[in-house]
């Protein structure tokens, strides 16, 4: 069995947002299951991401450095 995890970041705007994101993930899910994968759910994760390049920048101008949190949604598809 292959499982496969797919990151779902939706773009809406401020007009019906949740229907915008709904149509967004049934369309990836559609997608998937046409490409012979089936949905299993969807989950959040946590994560802190630091800055790169020239992102470093900000301590020269006295900004705070270090890790941001962010939060992840994760499709989980799997295929026998």
């Amino acid at each position: 069995m292959q499982t496969k995890i797919v990151p779902f970041v939706p773009s809406v705007t401020d007009v019906n947002p949740a229907q915008a994101a709904a149509s967004q993930l049934q369309e990836l899910v559609d997608n998937m299951a046409n490409e012979g994968w089936t949905f299993i759910s969807l989950t959040s994760m946590q994560t802190s991401v630091s800055a790169s390049g020239c992102g470093n920048l900000g301590a020269l101008a006295g900004q705070r450095q270090g890790p941001e949190m962010i939060q992840l949604q994760l499709l989980v598809f799997q295929k026998k």
